[in-house]
């Protein structure tokens, strides 16, 4: 009975399976740096003028990372002796390698729904310049790669790991699930989001005042938005019932999704990363718009930094707005079902077209569905919102190289929108920054709040690598996530201001 239940789930959320090979980022230690440069434009445009850079050039930026709020990886050793090669013996293979056990994984079981989130980004090239007194333009080309569920039921998300406690039914497993062959199954309503797009924009920032006490700075970044492939599933509710080996009962059915060409995410190489060579599926309008204020330290402070005399700055932004419409070789389907039951047939020729690879699979099921469910096609095309988000940024100069940074992110977007959102977060930010070397320590609460972390973040001269959650994934208890990001950039400062 597990194997049929994970059946029903691949036809009403298979994009799952196109990315789950894949790797929300932050970036936090990289963005909120005096010596970001053209980074800082990701977390407020208005940064990049007066900064520390008189132009500053990225050369490659890579991040990825994977979290959700379901299962975490808690083994017997941490992951710092899996890197260093130190893992017990009686852990391992016989050919060396670990030797995973399932029990490892561990559920989070309160009651709330759950959320998964994998990313990837790339960012290149980049570039940033100082116009005379009180301007700064720049631009940036960046590839996002992006898949997150959002609001999975938590029963639903036990089903689909431990199946159906069928050992008074007529098959023979029972699991740990309080779902039992011949109950029915409901209250199940989830989204689904995957989006592949480059974007490319050009950041103009301005000074606005500037005297003895203080900077405000204002800046935006429209964005071309050049969309690779997109999918979506919203599961407004699904009630149905097993009631044997090869059948499933339906009532109450009604879910929408959509797609495009699913082969761009069968694997990272198949998204094409050349804008000039890529045959897009849809197209948008995006844009970063915000503003900064500087406090000055007076010419008799002890706290102040030669390079940039603020003592406190703040910032707000709008991060991430825009859509992408997509219309070309797209699918958009809802399946409904009133109250009348409909029975599915998990049969052997069903078994075996998923056997034969997945799109003769899915090509199966749609046939199948179609004879038993009311099935409309609408809408020839896509619309993906993208991941907008509002940011405070605050950043206090606590002696001369030693600085105290907070930024506050609140998604917009919302859980139910065709569209990857961004998960809101809450990160203080302690630094240490000079010129050739930097080193920051983001500690607060990430996924809406619901994660506490610490990351890592260090520089140098033009080499940076960092992670929002470093510390977390490396003592290797309940770890529900890992990502990192690492990059080349490097620029030109300008001269030391005078007191």
């Amino acid at each position: 009975m597990k194997k049929q239940i994970l059946y029903i789930l691949i036809l009403f959320s298979f994009l799952n399976n196109y990315c789950l090979k894949l790797q929300s980022q932050t970036f936090l230690g990289l963005q909120h740096s005096n010596y970001g440069g053209i980074h800082q434009t990701n977390l407020n445009p208005a940064s990049i003028v007066n900064s520390r850079h008189k132009m500053h050039i990225n050369a490659f930026t890579f991040g990825t990372g994977f979290n959700n709020d379901y299962l975490s990886l808690n083994m017997p050793f941490s992951l710092l002796n899996l890197i260093t090669g130190n893992v017990p013996a009686q852990f391992k293979n016989p050919n060396g390698s670990v030797k995973f056990d399932e029990n490892w994984l561990k559920e989070n079981i309160n009651g709330k729904s759950k959320n998964v989130n994998l990313y990837l980004q790339t960012r290149a090239p980049g570039y940033m310049q100082q116009i005379g007194k009180g301007f700064a333009f720049g631009f940036q080309y960046k590839n996002n790669l992006s898949f997150q569920i959002n609001d999975f039921a938590e029963p639903l998300a036990r089903l689909a790991r431990h199946g159906v406690d069928s050992s008074n039914g007529s098959v023979t497993f029972s699991g740990p699930n309080q779902f039992s062959v011949g109950q029915n199954f409901g209250d199940n309503a989830f989204t689904v989001n995957i989006n592949a797009y480059g974007e490319f924009g050009i950041t103009l920032a301005k000074t606005i005042i500037n005297n003895e006490n203080m900077v405000i700075k204002a800046g935006i970044t429209p964005k071309l938005l050049m969309g690779y492939a997109t999918g979506y599933v919203k599961n407004k509710g699904v009630s149905f019932r097993a009631t044997g080996s090869d059948s499933i009962i339906f009532n109450k059915t009604d879910i929408e999704y959509g797609y495009t060409d699913p082969s761009y995410f069968e694997n990272i190489n198949a998204v094409n990363f050349d804008v000039l060579k890529n045959n897009l599926q849809g197209t948008g309008f995006g844009y970063d718009i915000g503003g900064t204020f500087e406090l000055k330290a007076k010419k008799d402070s002890k706290t102040k930094n030669k390079n940039n005399l603020y003592i406190f700055r703040g910032g707000l932004s709008l991060l991430d707005g825009g859509k992408i419409t997509y219309k070309n070789n797209l699918k958009n389907i809802r399946i409904t079902n009133g109250a009348n039951d409909k029975v599915l047939k998990i049969d052997t020729n069903f078994i075996n077209a998923f056997s034969n690879g997945q799109d003769e699979g899915i090509r199966y099921a749609d046939s199948t569905l179609r004879t038993i469910f009311q099935i409309d096609s609408f809408d020839s095309q896509i619309i993906t919102a993208m991941p907008s988000t509002i940011n405070f940024q605050f950043d206090y100069n606590v002696f001369k190289f030693f600085y105290v940074g907070a930024n506050w992110s609140q998604d917009l977007r919302g859980k139910k929108a065709v569209g990857v959102r961004r998960a809101s977060y809450l990160m203080l930010i302690p630094r240490m920054e000079t010129k050739l070397f930097e080193l920051a320590l983001p500690i607060g609460l990430m996924n809406d709040y619901r994660n506490g972390i610490v990351g890592l973040y260090c520089r140098v001269g033009p080499i940076f690598v960092g992670s929002d959650n470093l510390i977390g994934q490396l003592k290797g208890k309940n770890i529900y996530g890992s990502d990192f990001y690492v990059g080349i950039s490097a620029g030109i400062t300008g001269k030391k201001k005078k007191d």
